[in-house]
């Protein structure tokens, strides 16, 4: 026995030794070395955090275009004391994150304010020289024919130098680099831009040209390779994704809305109203043929607004069977040619003029004749003399009149009105609460009496009620 216990004693203590062999030897992971980011050290007041930043917030120094700079550490900081990778890193946050044009419900809260905060925490504020630099940079490109690169430039001008005279000039530069890069309709939203942001700029002029262009470009255009509004444009940059005709008409408006009282705002509308007489619109053609005639009196195109729009309203009338307003309307507009422009109308044109004033008579005595006959068919004689003798009176040497006279002797002892249907039960039906209410006005009993006439010579009122004296 004694033999067996060293036995176990040996083996208990060569496991012991194989056991500490193997911890030794084994290959055991090693322990996770936290790596030192710029912001953080081994205290617990890590670099960045607010309490860090409360405590050097007094020393840090801040240098523009890139941050808040501390003593010691490296890389720059923001208004709070969280690190950034330098000014564009931010500006790239600011630009994707713009807020619109409108302001909130609360102006001091605006993100806005809170944008520009931020620029302006890490240098990117207005800063005219900066914008200077940048706009000669551009302005130089400009000259070079690098129109992409000079509308970076002048972008960053723009951002730098607001509500100034520069930022005028970096925004007309900027349509213009769009302009000469043939992105028309980057052009003329930014030219469109600069009107809004500087109603009364110095380039008018040459921004109104330059989209009189844009606009007789996109309209000839359309004009050689029309398309439906909703196929789309995904190779030619100097036209929009879709409905070129559309953006025609939109910049044609841009011109009379940015300069109303200018030498092309005429001329944009009747080029408008061209285009939609082309096209087959003419109630939108009427509308701004209309609008050329009353906004604008002296235009040298008065004589063809009403030349084009006695066509254009002939053309929308749809027939007897609806409005006639546009007859009368035509009407008007032959009196006004005829009076106005009889020295510019041609003897083909007032042959034709008269033929058309014939045609327009003939029109509206047929829907006047259309209108009794329709009363004579309801039996509704007095409406149907009435209307038979207005054909009589309006137009006595036409056909239509000696129908209607004829017509009007033939229904001459009809009664006013046909007899009502059912009558004979519609009188056993009780009246409403309504009719009995009036049939008891006094004034009303007596249907052939009205309820005031003219004074007679005695001072009385005649009349059904009794007259009342004032004591």
């Amino acid at each position: 026995m004694p033999h067996l216990g060293r036995i176990r004693a040996r083996r208990g203590f060569a496991l012991l030794v194989g056991m500490v062999a193997f911890v030794m030897l084994c290959p055991w992971p090693r322990a996770t070395v936290r790596a030192d980011w710029p912001w953080s050290t081994n205290s617990n007041e890590g670099v960045g955090t607010a309490k860090w930043w409360k405590k050097h917030k007094k020393e840090a120094v801040f240098e523009p275009g890139k941050g808040y700079r501390v003593e010691g550490v490296e890389g720059y900081f923001d208004g709070t004391g969280r690190p950034i990778a330098g000014p564009a890193a931010v500006e790239s946050v600011v630009q994707a994150g713009e807020p619109s044009d409108t302001p909130g419900l609360l102006p001091e809260l605006d993100p806005r304010v809170q944008y520009g905060k931020m620029k302006e925490a890490v240098g990117l504020g207005p800063n005219e020289q900066f914008a200077r630099q940048q706009y000669a940079e551009g302005y130089q490109l400009f000259n070079e024919k690098k129109f992409k690169a000079a509308s970076d430039k002048f972008k960053l001008a723009m951002e730098r130098g607001p509500n100034s005279s520069l930022e005028q000039d970096a925004m007309f530069m900027l349509a213009e680099s769009y302009f000469f890069d043939d992105r028309y309709i980057k052009a003329r939203d930014a030219y469109d831009e600069l009107v809004k942001k500087h109603a009364n700029t110095r380039y008018m002029d040459t921004l109104i040209d330059r989209e009189w262009k844009i606009a007789r470009y996109w309209e000839e255009r359309d004009e050689q390779y029309h398309h439906w509004p909703t196929t789309p444009n995904v190779y030619d940059k100097t036209r929009p994704w879709f409905d070129t005709f559309g953006h025609a008409i939109k910049a044609y408006e841009s011109i009379r809305l940015n300069d109303p009282t200018g030498p092309r705002a005429d001329d944009a509308i009747m080029a408008t109203a061209n285009m939609y007489f082309k096209r087959g619109r003419f109630e939108d053609a009427d509308y701004n043929y209309t609008l050329l005639r009353r906004e604008y009196p002296r235009s040298e195109m008065q004589f063809e607004a009403h030349l084009l729009g006695l066509q254009a309203k002939l053309r929308k009338y749809q027939g007897e069977d609806y409005d006639g307003t546009p007859l009368e309307e035509a009407k008007v507009l032959v009196k006004q040619l005829n009076s106005q422009f009889t020295g510019q109308l041609s003897k083909e044109e007032k042959d034709r003029l008269a033929i058309v004033e014939a045609q327009l008579q003939q029109e509206i005595a047929t829907r006047d004749y259309r209108m009794a006959a329709y009363y004579d068919n309801k039996k509704d004689y007095g409406a149907a003399r009435f209307y038979y003798a207005e054909v009589i009176r309006k137009y006595p040497d036409t056909e239509l009149s000696k129908q209607a006279r004829a017509r009007a002797g033939e229904i001459a002892g009809e009664p006013e009105e046909a007899p009502k249907k059912l009558a004979f039960i519609v009188d056993r039906l009780p009246e409403s609460r309504e009719r009995s209410r009036v049939a008891r006005v006094p004034e009303l009993q007596n249907a052939g009496t009205r309820v005031a006439q003219t004074p007679e010579a005695g001072g009385s009122v005649s009349g059904s009620a009794s007259s009342t004296t004032t004591k």
